[in-house]
């Protein structure tokens, strides 16, 4: 205490991503956005997913893909041009990784799919050499057609969103509630398909742990790049047993 003043010594928890520009916007103009993107897409999720049901395969798969890029990726980007009147590539972080954070990344992309891998032959009751065939049949086929499905996913969640709230709130809370904002785009369609029960909540703890996951990998590269192929993967290894 110097001159009857408290001295304050200890570091202060930022109020916002240090990394991230400061916003002049209205608060509320991202959560109006979300709230009319969430109604749109939960008419998608629910009675327009009779469509995909109308049609055959492969037909189906990319109608879902295109109308899936259709409603997160424009509306992502036509908020990052209009609203947030910046570049695409920047605001969206679609540019290339930092090289530097590859090794990091990869560690944590590679530990996290072993995880994974290990989860599935476990429920799927198989062994991993069991789940290395149906990889090795069917694993680049099935990566490469989730790929559009994991780059919607991603351009807007950690591309838009986390972009957001990271310039309102420190990093980790942000990443927090954007995994939560995920999460929750999923319940949709598994309540209008399969009705209120505790199974369409089962897996929210893995959708939010591989949310923050994507998140932290996304802030440390710069680029959802490495999150589209985490992303792509990840789903992958769940459906190439399925």
């Amino acid at each position: 205490m110097t001159g009857g003043m408290v001295e304050h010594t200890g570091v202060s928890t930022p109020s916002r991503d240090v990394d991230a520009p400061a916003t002049m916007r209205p608060w509320w103009v991202f959560p109006a956005f979300f709230a009319v993107y969430f109604a749109v897409w939960t008419l998608r999720a629910t009675v327009g997913f009779n469509i995909d049901r109308g049609l055959a395969p492969p037909f189906s798969g990319i109608y879902s893909a295109t109308i899936k890029l259709a409603l997160w990726a424009v509306p992502a980007a036509a908020f990052a041009h209009w609203v947030r009147g910046e570049s695409r590539l920047t605001s969206l972080r679609l540019g290339l990784p930092s090289l530097r954070s590859l090794p990091l990344t990869t560690v944590i992309i590679a530990a996290y799919l072993t995880g994974v891998a290990w989860d599935v032959a476990r429920k799927r009751g198989i062994d991993l050499s069991a789940l290395g065939t149906a990889l090795a049949q069917r694993g680049l086929w099935s990566l490469a057609g989730g790929l559009p499905s994991a780059f919607a996913e991603e351009v807007f969640f950690r591309g838009l969103v986390l972009t957001e709230l990271s310039e309102r709130m420190a990093f980790w809370r942000a990443n927090v509630l954007s995994g939560i904002l995920f999460v929750s785009m999923h319940w949709p369609h598994r309540i209008w398909r399969d009705g209120w029960s505790v199974s369409v909540f089962a897996d929210a703890p893995a959708l939010l742990l591989i949310a923050l996951a994507l998140g932290f990998i996304t802030r440390r590269s710069g680029s959802i790049w490495p999150g589209v192929l985490f992303h792509a993967a990840n789903n992958a290894l769940t459906a190439v047993v399925s």
